[in-house]
């Protein structure tokens, strides 16, 4: 794959609803929220994980996730904590490789990985990582909320849908193959995003993947129900994860 292309990062200020868009020469250096275990995220809506990977329940990190319609032809995506170093099978057809067909991050961290759910059979082996998501800080406001959007090839197809239950569409447009791209919101409760699209101009659609990082003190103060550790699992990727 080719080298990752770091493109210009954008800026999200909202106030109520309300948005302000700014370019910025980097993104701001955050911790990591996604585990630093691979596995299956639990989503409020399935009540459980649904394949045969590692169940994870990150209330215990301070945020829920719930999986939201977003295509008539399919069901509700799965979501993963993923290093694409590693090889997967998780069952009911999914599984990662090496080479992975689909989205190839930076090796060697984790970041939420989309999986598109056909309502029969899956695309890609279960590697078109697309989907609509619903983040919630459960009741806490955390000051800045950083998201980096990998491979992002189509535009106006992933980034911000809402926040703090506000529409807020903040769509993103295409790069080079492996790009990353910035948004960072303020004041946040819970954020709805959307990651890649369904179909055309690709045979089965463009995947995105997503990291997500808060500022180090909201780890520790603003979300409080960290398990420690969990706190110093992620801390130790604090440096990779940045983009500069």
């Amino acid at each position: 794959m080719s080298k990752l292309s770091k493109l210009a990062s954008f800026f999200v200020a909202s106030t109520l609803g309300l948005s302000v868009l700014a370019s910025m020469p980097a993104a701001k250096a955050g911790v990591s929220i996604v585990p630093s275990t691979e596995g299956e995220i639990k989503l409020l809506n399935n009540g459980d994980c649904l394949s045969l990977a590692p169940c994870i329940d990150t209330t215990s990190l301070g945020y829920t996730v719930t999986s939201l319609d977003y295509d008539p032809n399919y069901n509700p995506s799965l979501l993963f904590a993923d290093n694409s170093s590693t090889a997967n099978n998780y069952g009911i057809g999914i599984q990662f490789d090496l080479p992975d067909v689909g989205t190839n991050p930076l090796a060697g961290i984790n970041i939420f990985r989309p999986i598109a759910m056909k309502k029969v059979g899956l695309d890609e082996k279960g590697q078109l990582e697309v989907g609509r998501f619903l983040f919630d800080f459960m009741g806490k406001t955390i000051s800045e909320v950083t998201l980096d959007f990998h491979d992002v090839e189509l535009s106006s197809s992933s980034g911000i849908l809402k926040v703090n239950g506000n529409p807020l569409s903040q769509l993103l447009t295409k790069g080079l193959n492996n790009n990353i791209q910035t948004l960072v919101l303020k004041d946040v409760k819970s954020f709805e995003v959307q990651l890649g699209t369904i179909g055309s101009p690709f045979p089965t659609g463009d995947g995105v993947d997503l990291n997500v990082k808060v500022p180090e003190p909201a780890m520790t103060a603003s979300l409080g129900l960290f398990a420690m550790v969990g706190v110093f699992g992620l801390r130790k990727r604090q440096n990779v994860t940045k983009i500069s």
